[in-house]
């Protein structure tokens, strides 16, 4: 079970949602990464009170999201991927002392965040535990 304390949550969106597109949720990648955004917005006014999601997506912006989400911030890529800014945001935040953790089923960006000690978690298991 993942611990419910207040934590900074970084998410790889396009692999989030990717991971769900394949298993009938939704077959549009927009549409599925609004729902996303919308479903931790729940998430963090409920289970998660007091947690922060970030979610960093690949490319250019789009415009996601209908309404303003509290505690849930949509970050767009276009100089470098959204690997290397979960990684640079996952370090900062874990080297000052922030609770954080990435929400991924990249196995090189899993990899790379555990040898700097940075907690992980599988898309399908954050999925698992919370989604009702």
């Amino acid at each position: 079970m993942i611990s419910k304390k207040p934590t900074i949550f970084i998410i790889d969106g396009l692999n989030f949602v990717r991971s769900f597109l394949f298993k009938g949720i939704t077959n549009k990648e927009e549409q599925a990464s609004r729902e996303l955004i919308f479903w931790l917005e729940d998430l963090a006014n409920t289970e998660l009170i007091g947690s922060t999601f970030r979610v960093i997506f690949d490319g250019s912006f789009r415009d996601i999201s209908q309404r303003q989400c509290q505690n849930v911030d949509a970050i767009f890529t276009e100089s470098i991927t959204a690997d290397e800014l979960i990684l640079e945001q996952a370090n900062f935040l874990h080297n000052n002392g922030q609770r954080v953790s990435v929400i991924t089923s990249d196995r090189e960006l899993t990899q790379s965040l555990r040898e700097s000690k940075i907690k992980t978690i599988n898309c399908s298991k954050f999925f698992s535990d919370f989604f009702n």
